[in-house]
């Protein structure tokens, strides 16, 4: 092999290497770092989206602070009622914030930047950008299907 050819093959796999690190650099944390963060939430409350304001932050981070309505309550540390409504404070990459109507479980902490008499029902996401999770269409009942017992048990 030539010097030539062997510079070719080490500037190519230095690329390979770099791309590699790259997309890493910005990639989503690792799958069992969100369910970490998801099972240690305080909160864990199924939601309908009632209003969205989007506020852009800091560089290149964007604010989004929702008015929910609870649906029904998974854990509450702080004793959130169904048919209360909350206040949750979402940040990220992304400009986009959930419509109106949206429902889903919400993975939540305490607002540490809470103040004021509604203070309680105050929040933060919790999980990476895994906090806001869509409900699966239809009634639980549509995809769950009780086993009948057979005759004689």
């Amino acid at each position: 092999m030539s010097g030539t050819c062997a510079i070719r093959y080490a500037t190519i796999a230095a690329l390979a290497v770099l791309a590699f690190l790259w997309g890493q650099a910005g990639a989503a944390p690792p799958p069992e770092a969100v369910e970490g963060h998801k099972k240690d939430a305080a909160e864990v409350i199924e939601v309908k989206v009632l209003e969205a304001q989007v506020h852009q932050g800091q560089g290149e981070r964007v604010d989004v602070l929702y008015r929910m309505e609870v649906l029904s309550v998974v854990r509450s540390a702080s004793g959130v009622q169904p048919g209360e409504t909350v206040t949750v404070r979402s940040y990220g990459q992304s400009k986009e914030a959930l419509e109106r109507g949206w429902t889903g479980t919400a993975y939540l902490n305490r607002d540490p930047k809470a103040s004021g008499p509604g203070a309680k029902r105050q929040f933060v996401t919790a999980a990476h950008g895994e906090s806001l999770v869509e409900l699966p269409p239809g009634p639980p009942a549509a995809t769950f299907t009780r086993a009948v017992p057979k005759s004689g048990q």
